[in-house]
This record gives C-alpha cells, sequence and structure tokens, in this order.
C-alpha cells in the first residue's frame, strides 16, 4: 500500500500524518460532507500545495486514509496472532486474539463506519478491502490451524472458515453500530469476548451433528394421489 506519494523525510512525514488525522478527525465531527481540502489544510496547519504534492485531490487523500486503516487493522492482527500463539489451547487462543482484534475495530471505528457507509461502491477501495479480507482470514485460518487436533468437525477448514465469518459479522456490527442500535442490552468489550469465545469454541470443539435420515414418504399416501 503506497499512503499517497511515500514521503522522503521525517518532516513530509509527520506533515502527512497531520493531514491524515485531521482528515478522520473532521469526518467524525462532521461527516462526509466536511471533509474538504480546506477543511483539512486548515486543521493540519499546512498548505494547500503541500496536500496536493501528497494526495493530489480528494480522492487520492480518501485513498491513503483507507490504506492507513487497512494498515492499522493489518498490524491489529499481526499483534493479535502473536499473542494468541502463546495459548496452549484452542480456547485461550481464540480469546486473545478476538480481544485483541475488537480493541482494533473500537478504536477504528470512525473510519470504518466512513468507508462502509460513504465509499463501499468505490471499486478501488472495494478491491483493497477484499484483499485485506482475505490476508485476515488467511491469519485467523492458520492461528486455528495450529489447534487442529482440538477441532472435531470432519474438515477442519471448513469449521475454520464459518468461524471466521461469525466473528467477521461479530466485528463487523462492533464497528458500525452501539450497543442500543443492536439490542439495547449494555456489554463491555471483554464480556461480548468472551461469549464469542464460548460460541465458536463450542461450535470447532464438538463433534459435528449428523442429519436425521429423510423419511420416505407412506406407501398408502402415495397411492392415495394416483
Amino acid at each position: 500500500m503506497t499512503m499517497g506519494r511515500k514521503p522522503q523525510q521525517d518532516r513530509s512525514a509527520l506533515s502527512m500524518a497531520r493531514m491524515l488525522d485531521a482528515a478522520e478527525a473532521i469526518f467524525a465531527e462532521g461527516g462526509d460532507n466536511a471533509l474538504t481540502v480546506e477543511a483539512v489544510v486548515k486543521r493540519a496547519e499546512t498548505s494547500v500545495g503541500s496536500f496536493y504534492g501528497r494526495f493530489d485531490d480528494r480522492e487520492g487523500l480518501l485513498q491513503a486514509m483507507h490504506e492507513r486503516f487497512l494498515l492499522r487493522l493489518g498490524g491489529a492482527a499481526h499483534v493479535a496472532v502473536a499473542a494468541a500463539g502463546n495459548e496452549k489451547t484452542l480456547a485461550g487462543a481464540l480469546e486473545v486474539f478476538i480481544s485483541h482484534v475488537f480493541t482494533g475495530a473500537h478504536e477504528y471505528r470512525n473510519s470504518g463506519r466512513f468507508f462502509v457507509l460513504h465509499r463501499s461502491a468505490d471499486p478501488n477501495l472495494r478491491a483493497q478491502g477484499i484483499r485485506a479480507n482475505a490476508v485476515f482470514a488467511g491469519i485467523f485460518t492458520t492461528l486455528m490451524l495450529s489447534h487442529r487436533e482440538e477441532i472435531a468437525h470432519a474438515s477442519p477448514e471448513t469449521a475454520i472458515d464459518v468461524a471466521w465469518r461469525m466473528l467477521y459479522a461479530a466485528l463487523a456490527q462492533q464497528m458500525m453500530f452501539d450497543d442500543q442500535e443492536v439490542s439495547g442490552v449494555p456489554m463491555t468489550i471483554p464480556a461480548l469476548v468472551r461469549e464469542i469465545t464460548c460460541c465458536l469454541a463450542a461450535y470447532l470443539e464438538a463433534p459435528p451433528v449428523k442429519a436425521p435420515p429423510v423419511k420416505a414418504a407412506p406407501v398408502k399416501a402415495a397411492r392415495a394421489k394416483r
């Protein structure tokens, strides 16, 4: 990921970071319409020339904001898997991993909301997000496969993929909605992490449920229809 034109000096890097910070703060306060080049330049206490030298235009700024958002989430995911790798059990690894990624999702939720609500139709940003999601899924899969012996499902890879889908949905909910918007019941992140860990661990560790045999139609009923 390029993050706009990569600064060559520390001072330029700090200036670029200030503009990105300013853009995120402006969106958090006023939404998409408030995010203008003029507002970013003023908030970051920089010049219009410096802005265009880094981002070309507003679309370039959005691209850099999205890249930084994904990089931050990726950093959180790598820290999460490194910490979870020290756990001896699948449930322990799940809880540590989920705790880290939920904390990251909450920390960067303003950026997440912005791109989901206002830029989800942008093909370039959507492609970036798809590639990033594949990386995150791969990180989770690798972690879970390190506890393959605890997974009772006939196809561990399938079970892990389904577990990731459920976790992804919970992460998206955590990023996009507050408790009152979901159920009206307040819940702390640690409490939610524990409950989701229990759900996913139970699914991964439980033997697959056999589907009941399909019963044939009664012979009399079948003849009566003739």
